[in-house]
């Protein structure tokens, strides 16, 4: 018997390996990454002396995996949805007036703060929800969040003053981030193949980026004309509507699955044999377990060098995204005299822009295989990246068009253009670095995107604090110029990952770099379970 050792991922002893697990040479590679156990290939179940670890059959019906292709559809559909709501309802509150009148609330540096605070929400809410849906599954965590996100609609829609109005706007986003935050770790759990991924995660990623194009639009016909909260109150029922797909999802995460099956198979069981999942190995405390999750994207956020790039690139862009709420009103109804409306329908042109990224993305996964097959030793960067390194310009380009264009001298539709290839440079980006973080980081997705999902929302809370004293100090165009120079500065980090990134991904802890993550040993033998001893 081999003795005793340390996990270094829950700072746990390791109990004494069974000299009884029973493998094969011809066995598929069995690896526990975290608290799971994880195979490259479907398991039949590994007797050892006391227990028995439950594992998926061939071709087994549980397995995310093999489910059909219509349930993953409904599934990524709801997610899809529910992802809409909790982004809509990030705008709702952009430059509505009316309600600050309402509160008695003067004009100014306020009239962001409803926007602020809900990205304050999504700013805490990854942290938790993500890494607590890795231990106890997607569907709890998604269905209680998107209850409190109802519920907190509601809140929202009547709140009597200006204070409630506030926390009801935080607690929105809190409760809204689960469907972005965990999105992303279903969409892993049924989805292997790369090209197949990267697209849904695209659609997906798209539905995240509609939500609060939509939003202006509703309250900008709906907040002067039958009240400030109507808005909150189509939030609301919208969100209502879709609860009843969000309680008719199933459980994705694996070693879910299997321990239900476990206990199942325990009840059944007429012997003294006794039946665990993947996930009951090395099962800590539920405080040992908290501090591990809780604290994991925030490990992740400053031991990786990889995605910490990322998020400054992406948070970056996100926060210039919530400023373009607030400089395209100002730009349409106050260079263009536009209606609070009509400027609400002209963002929707970034639509078209994200429209075509998706597009493009399909035509790019026609040849991305082959590209990458050229360096095999790069494949995630080659498969993922070179679309960022194209959108980065498209993005940077955009922002000295608007600046430049938006005057009384020239037509309306020139400026509005300019939201194509910001559209188009915007998803690209998005769609682009989060297939790839999700490539390189695979069972620690969740956590992962949960310390992108921090980050941005910690870059929309602060940076669009400044564009009302930007826009009169610098004015428009200066002001899209200084924000067009900072992201020409960070158009380098994909061109970086292309050069690097596999040499970052082999220093790195938590990233696959085609190999079992470093914090979850090989267990070719099921070593890490409990032995008769």
């Amino acid at each position: 018997m081999e003795g005793k050792g340390h996990d270094e991922e829950k700072g746990l002893p390791i109990p004494s390996v069974s000299s009884h697990a029973h493998t094969t040479p011809s066995s598929p590679q069995t690896t526990i990454v975290g608290s799971a156990e994880h195979s490259s290939e479907d398991l039949t179940h590994v007797t050892l002396a006391n227990a028995t670890v439950v594992s998926f059959e061939p071709g087994d019906p549980t397995n995310p995996h093999n489910w059909s292709t219509l349930k993953k559809t409904l599934i990524v559909l709801t997610c899809a949805l529910i992802c809409t709501n909790s982004s809509l309802g990030s705008a709702l509150a952009a430059n509505i007036t009316p309600f600050m009148h309402s509160f008695h609330v003067p004009l100014g540096p306020q009239t962001i703060l409803p926007t602020s605070v809900y990205l304050g929400g999504f700013m805490c809410g990854p942290l938790m929800f993500a890494p607590l849906s890795e231990h106890y599954g997607r569907y709890p965590i998604l269905v209680i969040g998107f209850t409190l996100f109802t519920l907190s609609t509601l809140g929202t829609a009547l709140a009597p003053n200006w204070p409630a109005f506030l926390v009801f706007r935080f607690l929105t986003g809190v409760f809204g981030a689960p469907p972005i935050s965990v999105g992303g770790g279903v969409i892993a759990d049924m989805f292997s193949e790369e090209i197949l991924r990267g697209r849904i995660m695209m659609l997906w990623g798209a539905s995240t980026f509609m939500g609060p194009l939509g939003a202006p639009v509703i309250t900008g016909f709906t907040a002067g004309t039958i009240g400030w909260r109507w808005p909150f109150w189509i939030g609301f029922i919208l969100a209502g509507v879709s609860f009843i797909s969000v309680v008719l999802l199933p459980e994705t995460l694996a070693f879910k699955i299997l321990r239900r099956k476990a206990e199942n198979l325990n009840k059944q069981s007429s012997t003294d044999e006794t039946f665990i999942s993947p996930g009951d190995i090395n099962r800590g405390s539920l405080a040992q377990t908290m501090k591990i999750t809780l604290s994991r994207p925030m490990r992740l956020l400053f031991s990786e060098m990889l995605l910490g790039l990322s998020c400054v690139y992406m948070a970056f862009a996100y926060a210039v995204f919530y400023m373009m709420l607030k400089i395209f009103a100002h730009i349409f109804t106050g260079v263009y005299n536009f209606s609070l409306g009509f400027s609400g329908l002209a963002f929707t042109t970034i639509g078209l822009g994200t429209i075509s990224a998706c597009v493009a993305n399909i035509w790019y996964d026609n040849i991305a295989p082959r590209i990458a097959a050229k360096h095999p030793e790069r494949r995630p960067e080659y498969l993922r990246l070179p679309p960022a390194c194209v959108a980065g310009p498209m993005l940077v380009v955009s922002l000295f068009w608007l600046g430049w264009t938006s005057r009384a001298s020239v037509h309306w539709i020139v400026p509005l253009l300019s939201m194509i290839p910001y559209g188009f440079g915007y998803q690209m980006i998005f769609n682009s670095i989060l297939n790839y973080i999700t490539d390189a980081y695979q069972i620690y997705a969740a956590s992962a995107l949960a310390a992108c999902g921090t980050t941005r929302s910690l870059a929309g809370v602060l940076i669009p604090l400044c564009v009302d004293n930007m826009l009169h100090s610098l004015g428009i165009a200066w002001s899209c110029t200084v924000l067009g120079f900072i992201s020409a500065v960070l158009t380098i980090v994909p061109f970086l990952f292309v050069a690097y990134g596999e040499k970052i991904r082999g220093r790195s802890r938590f990233s696959s770099t085609m190999k079992p993550p470093e914090l979850s040993p090989p267990v070719g033998e099921l070593t890490r379970v409990i032995s008769a001893t």
